[in-house]
């Protein structure tokens, strides 16, 4: 009997060595993704979509809400430094890429892509890939900029500009920036903000595609492609399926 309890101690203890190694292993195997924001309003958007698209994945967050109070303050050079010191941090951790929540940060987050040797991402930079594919193949592309930040709708409808104006492609470009909503949210009043958005998105259905601006707007897509006839761009969405195909390709 002692014999026979030896085998069943020695059993079990082999199979919680080949479980703890396999648990391991799959932590191993799990892409490690740093989330980088400005607004911890951007937070809980991209990580719901992860746990949408992309549950696989291992994510972790960073977020500094001083870069908003010292945009105007810095200069470029300083904002650079500032991203790449987060960055560094960041790839000390051993992630595999790097997708940042907050659009107005276009140069500095350039400067992180030259500076680090993994993918980095912006927030809108898949999605106006997939915009830029959409102009290419339709003329005259009407689109309706959406946003709770006005710099941020300024921001992006500006960068759409320059590329259709680069491209020569047919882009009409209209603007909205929806009142209120960002403070709602910014209160936990994410119905009210979600009820504006989609106000808003009834209100304008003339054009050929809608553009959300921010991450902070995810929690409405759902609700507001349901009552839109023109397609919804959601830049999370765009951006977490992208990365799941590259590092999933790379690797």
């Amino acid at each position: 009997m002692k014999f026979l309890s030896c085998m069943g101690s020695r059993r079990s203890s082999n199979v919680l060595i080949e479980q703890t190694r396999n648990l391991r292993m799959n932590k191993e195997m799990q892409p490690k993704i740093a989330l980088i924001h400005a607004t911890r309003l951007a937070i809980s958007p991209i990580e719901k979509t992860f746990q949408d698209y992309w549950p696989e994945a291992n994510t972790f967050n960073l977020l500094d809400e001083g870069l908003l109070k010292d945009i105007a303050c810095l200069s470029s050079q300083e904002m650079n430094k500032r991203f790449q010191s987060l960055a560094s941090y960041a790839t000390g951790t051993g992630c595999d890429a790097i997708l940042f929540s907050c659009s107005v940060f276009g140069s500095a987050i350039d400067s992180v892509k030259n500076a680090f040797n993994l993918p980095v991402y912006k927030p809108n930079e898949a999605m106006l890939d997939s915009i830029y594919k959409l102009a290419q193949e339709k003329q005259n592309l009407k689109m309706l900029v959406m946003g709770t930040s006005k710099l941020s709708v300024d921001s992006l409808s500006s960068e759409i500009g320059e590329w259709s104006k680069n491209n020569h492609a047919s882009i009409q470009i209209e603007k909205l920036f929806i009142d209120k909503a960002f403070e709602l949210l910014g209160k936990g009043q994410m119905d009210l903000h979600d009820a504006l958005i989609m106000d808003a998105v009834k209100k304008n259905q003339n054009a050929d595609l809608i553009v959300f601006t921010q991450f902070s707007m995810a929690s409405a897509y759902q609700r507001c492609q349901e009552v839109s006839s023109a397609p919804i761009y959601s830049a999370p969405i765009i951006a977490v399926q992208t990365l799941q195909t590259r590092i999933t390709h790379e690797r």
